[in-house]
This record gives C-alpha cells, sequence and structure tokens, in this order.
C-alpha cells in the first residue's frame, strides 16, 4: 500500500491526482513542514531528508520529490498507460520533460 506524506497547499497535491489516475490504493499521512512565510515546522514523521512533501513510501520504498514519484508510480503501475515504459519510443522525451518541469520551469516560476 502506498502512503502519500502530504501537507495541505503543497506542491504534493499533484501526487493524489497522479494516484487517482493510475487506479491504485493509498492512503495520505498528513505532516507539517517549514512554510515559505517561516511558518510550520519538521515534522519527525516525515521520511524526507529535508522534511519536505512530497514523498512517498510504497512497502518501505521510499521515494520524494515529484519528477522521481511520478517516474516510479507510472512505471511501477503501468496499467492505464501514463508514463511510457523502459524501451518505449516515448520514453526518451517522458524523462526530458520530467525532469526539465523540476529543475527548469519550477525554480523559475517560484521565486
Amino acid at each position: 500500500m502506498i502512503t502519500l506524506f502530504h501537507a495541505p497547499k503543497s506542491r504534493a497535491s499533484r501526487m493524489i491526482f497522479l494516484l487517482e489516475e493510475l487506479q491504485v490504493p493509498y492512503d495520505i499521512k498528513l505532516v507539517t513542514i517549514r512554510r515559505r512565510d517561516g511558518s510550520g515546522a519538521l515534522d519527525s514523521a516525515n521520511p524526507h531528508p529535508h522534511g519536505k512533501v512530497p514523498t512517498i513510501s510504497d512497502d518501505g520504498i521510499v521515494v520524494f520529490e515529484s519528477s522521481a514519484i511520478a517516474l516510479y508510480l507510472t512505471d511501477q503501475y503501468p496499467k492505464n498507460h501514463l508514463g511510457p515504459l523502459v524501451g518505449q519510443l516515448e520514453r526518451g522525451s517522458y524523462l526530458t520533460w520530467l525532469s526539465y518541469y523540476s529543475g527548469v520551469l519550477e525554480p523559475s516560476t517560484s521565486g
């Protein structure tokens, strides 16, 4: 069973949508995070090494950061064809856009 470590009004919400589209069972564990405005705090129940979200645990396998989680989940649960699998023609483009989003687009919009 997948556990999504989630904080309301955070980027972890996107993983709820992905999990729903993949139609896999999951639980949500609410955790606190430090916010840009100085509120919040680190939560010892959150397995992310920097106390951020999203993070998932899939039967003990911990994955954090949105792109890594998206890649892990679409590889692990391929029945709905949300991500091209290794060896498929579209795989390179899929990996490129996942990396571009987290490495280029997202940092440029969060300042």
